[in-house]
């Protein structure tokens, strides 16, 4: 892999094992349709892991998806023969959340954890592509500053964390407008470093919503003028507690202005245009594009098709017209992909 959000999805080994039947098959489809070519089944033996890692195809196993056990003695036993055989990302996986195990797979330092479950296709695939990409940052991170870093990245996980865990419906929203906001940024030229920095902006986008009450941020009803008013402020409390952190001033921006229109109707400051930050008109389109395509306290989620519509409609108006343009062309060459697979 050469790229954060170009993962070269037809080279990218995936591992997937320790599972029933009916839970691996799910994983490979998912894994396949979302264009992962080479993916690996093995069953709960290992010793068929090692034997392959052992044959010299190590370097080429770039995740493993590993169906936990339901004790949680069993898990960790199988979890700490697992790291002692391979080296690289696991994503632990169960049919139902489990606390406990998630607590205790912290503590050992695997690297994700996924209730496959109580998730959607969508979320399957972008708990890989996180995984993946989290581990290409470490790889990218220099020696001499390896410590602090792995320090700042530690914290981001656990704020992160915080403000997913605020509501059911957007616990994967914040990684999701990351992966969109990458992709798009990737199609308009930006460079390896600059994607990095607009993809921690996207994942804080909506960080402020920690300071509004959560009868108003889990209302399952559209909220009221004066509700909406108060969770206009969002974007104003994330500037306002990530102001002071040195590491965030070059996405501030961008956090600020994520929800400014192209005409100029938007807030917290009615910027219009290129008045607006780049990074903040592309989250802007991320963040849009995945509170359409995704299930609310209050709606269902939106059809593709309908979406393109939505996207067509607030092109020049809520929109960067370019930037629909690219994601558009994007979501065109996804569904072909899906057509191909």
């Amino acid at each position: 892999m050469t790229s954060l959000e170009d993962i070269d999805r037809s080279r990218t080994q995936l591992v997937v094992m320790n599972d029933a039947a009916p839970w691996r098959e799910f994983k490979e489809r998912v894994l396949r349709e979302a264009g992962f070519r080479n993916v690996l089944s093995f069953d709960a033996q290992l010793r068929l892991l090692e034997e392959h890692l052992n044959n010299g195809q190590g370097r080429s196993a770039d995740l493993v998806l590993f169906g936990l056990p339901p004790l949680l003695a069993d898990s960790l036993r199988l979890l700490e023969e697992l790291q002692r055989i391979f080296p690289g990302p696991v994503l632990a996986t169960s049919e139902r959340y489990d606390p406990e195990i998630h607590r205790h797979m912290r503590e050992m330092g695997v690297h994700d954890y996924l209730p496959v479950g109580e998730c959607s296709e969508e979320a399957l695939e972008l708990k890989v592509e996180t995984v993946l990409t989290a581990h290409r940052v470490n790889a990218l991170i220099d020696e001499n500053d390896q410590r602090t870093q792995r320090l700042f990245l530690n914290i981001l996980t656990v704020m992160v964390k915080i403000l997913d865990s605020k509501d059911h419906y957007t616990r994967f929203h914040s990684h999701s407008v990351a992966l969109w906001s990458r992709m798009i940024g990737r199609r308009k030229g930006m460079d390896e470093e600059e994607l990095i920095r607009l993809g921690l902006a996207a994942v804080f986008h909506d960080f402020g919503k920690i300071g509004i009450p959560e009868e108003i941020l889990n209302k399952p009803s559209r909220l009221t003028d004066e509700e909406f008013d108060i969770m206009k402020q969002h974007p104003t409390i994330a500037r306002d507690l990530l102001s002071s952190l040195e590491l965030f001033q070059d996405l501030l921006p961008a956090i600020t202005h994520h929800h400014e229109r192209w005409d100029g109707r938007g807030y917290p400051a009615g910027l219009k245009a290129e008045q607006i930050p780049l990074w903040g008109r592309i989250i802007c389109l991320a963040d849009a594009y995945d509170t359409m395509a995704s299930r609310r306290t209050y709606k269902e989620p939106m059809s593709q098709d309908q979406i393109v519509e939505q996207l067509r409609r607030g092109h020049g108006t809520q929109f960067d017209p370019e930037l629909v343009d690219i994601m558009l062309q994007i979501l065109e060459e996804k569904a072909a992909d899906r057509n191909d697979a």
